[in-house]
């Protein structure tokens, strides 16, 4: 009964580093906020870009897990 041993590919790594991606898109908003909380800048579009970064930050991180979850052979 030997167990088998099971290490960490390019694969987890390559889905570890999209999730990251996903994590980053996602905190962005709250940087622009910060941003456009500034006296000298006049910009509105702050909404406009965190909901398509909020979206696009799922979208990121549903491909991490795919791709670290993923039967490849």
């Amino acid at each position: 009964m030997s167990k088998e041993v099971k290490t960490v590919g390019t694969k987890e790594a390559l889905g570890a580093g999209v999730f990251g991606l996903g994590l980053l898109a996602m905190f962005l908003p709250s940087a622009v906020q910060k941003i456009a909380d500034l006296e000298f800048i006049t910009s509105e579009a702050f909404a406009m870009l965190s909901g398509s970064l909020m979206t696009l930050g799922v979208f990121i991180l549903v491909a991490g897990l795919a791709v670290m979850f993923a039967k490849f052979e």
